[in-house]
């Protein structure tokens, strides 16, 4: 490294030089003012005074800002990283390093724990979370304005918290790695198939973690397992099904009936997905039960989206019954969970386009579209987008499609390659 960031680091003060030293033992993307204040313990604003007097010593670089996290820096190069990391061993022991990255997981973990109560809450009340049975609960807890806010917080941070993640893992702080993985819940439901691999590697890492902490137990395992399986079946991996069956093998051994529904509601929605409507309406329907039974609206309507969904590939549609269906899971979920209250809405609007009710059915899905870019889902958006250019496209309007389609394909590259080259095709065959 040259002289230069050597003699502007030896003019900094020493809390200042500490900051420094300390960013270099983070394995994060990017740094903002509250992961500094949280992992030196300052005020905010002294935080924000520290990234300021690096990055004008260069020896950090300002690289944009953000609408919820303010100012963004990095270090300029690897190098830079480097030799930051070399003084930081020369002046502190690995006790301290560790020490940093815990102070980093405890903000991580719970700004995490309240965007999942604000934005998921029957998610967070399922296991309830609390960070501050864990050490390095920051002095300046994250608190976010709103499910939108806290989606968009998670979002802006996926890679931060990602690579906090893995960190902890490999630095054996299993109660930090499974709490934090199962609190993204809401950013990993956005992000959906887009990142499943990160998905199913997470989660994987999170189970052996459980093995680990003496205070997690099988209520914990179960929950992580159902996710785990989400993602598999995002995945389209056959261990899915194995992975939901488990889960209601432990359920019943628990007697959580609540718990047996939700892994009829998976296995339900994994048949469905294989494209085994005849499997998948019998689990669905005793989740459904099981729901209705114990008074979880929220339960039902989500049961009722992929009834819904399975009712429109039956040979014989009752066009209203599915509408009905849908429009309740819409009313029953708006204001309760903002993701699923879209996916109903799409689907409703799906199933009108499908029934030739072109004007209803477009209404509905450009709201949910809307809806969903709100709640940071863009796979979501761009796959009712597409819908729409299939139902112009079939109705001998291609302009209406290609709008429809290029607007999709504005969406999907980012979250998936395989459904972008799929809508290139729909569009070339258009030209």
């Amino acid at each position: 490294m040259s002289t230069h960031p050597d003699a502007a680091y030896a003019g900094l003060g020493p809390d200042t030089a500490r900051t420094y030293r300390d960013l270099s033992r983070l394995p994060v993307h990017d740094i903002d003012t509250s992961l500094v204040a949280a992992v030196r313990r300052l005020p905010p604003e002294d935080a924000a005074g520290h990234l300021t007097t690096l990055a004008c010593a260069a020896l950090l670089e300002k690289v944009g800002s953000h609408d919820l996290r303010g100012p963004l820096y990095r270090f300029p190069s690897r190098v830079a990283r480097e030799r930051a990391g070399e003084l930081a061993r020369v002046h502190e022991s690995q006790d301290e390093g560790h020490d940093v990255l815990g102070r980093a997981l405890g903000w991580a973990l719970d700004a995490a724990t309240a965007a999942d109560a604000q934005a998921t809450d029957s998610h967070y009340r399922a296991l309830n979370i609390n960070p501050g049975e864990l050490p390095h609960r920051p002095q300046h807890p994250m608190r976010h304005e709103g499910p939108e806010a806290a989606v968009l917080w998670l979002t802006a941070q996926s890679e931060n918290l990602l690579a906090l993640v893995r960190a902890a893992y490999q630095n054996q702080m299993h109660a930090y790695v499974w709490r934090l993985v199962h609190s993204m819940w809401p950013w990993w439901r956005a992000a959906g198939q887009g990142h499943s691999t990160d998905w199913i590697e997470l989660h994987a890492l999170a189970l052996v973690c459980l093995d680990h902490d003496d205070s997690a137990g099988e209520r914990e395992e179960r929950h992580l397992l159902n996710t785990y399986g989400i993602g598999l079946r995002l995945d389209g991996s056959p261990i899915a099904l194995r992975t939901f069956t488990r889960v209601r093998e432990m359920a019943g051994r628990a007697g959580d009936a609540l718990g047996g529904a939700h892994a009829f509601y998976e296995l339900g929605a994994t048949h469905l997905q294989r494209g085994d409507v005849a499997e998948a309406v019998p689990f669905l329907q005793l989740a459904r039960r099981i729901w209705a039974e114990h008074g979880s609206t929220r339960g039902v309507a989500v049961a009722d989206i992929l009834l819904g969904q399975a009712a429109l590939r039956m040979p014989s549609v009752d066009t209203t019954r599915v509408l009905r269906r849908f429009g309740d899971a819409r009313a029953a979920l708006e204001g309760v969970d903002g993701h699923d209250a879209a996916r109903a809405l799409a689907w409703r609007g799906r199933a009108q386009l499908q029934a030739g009710d072109f004007q209803a059915g477009e209404s509905d899905v450009l709201t949910a579209v809307q809806e969903f870019l709100d709640g940071h889902a863009p796979r979501e958006a761009a796959r009712a987008l597409e819908w729409l250019g299939n139902a112009a496209e079939d109705g001998g309007r291609p302009a209406e499609a290609r709008a429809c389609y290029s607007r999709a394909l504005s969406l999907y590259p980012p979250v998936s390659g395989a459904d972008a080259d799929r809508v290139r095709a729909r569009i070339a065959r258009l030209t």
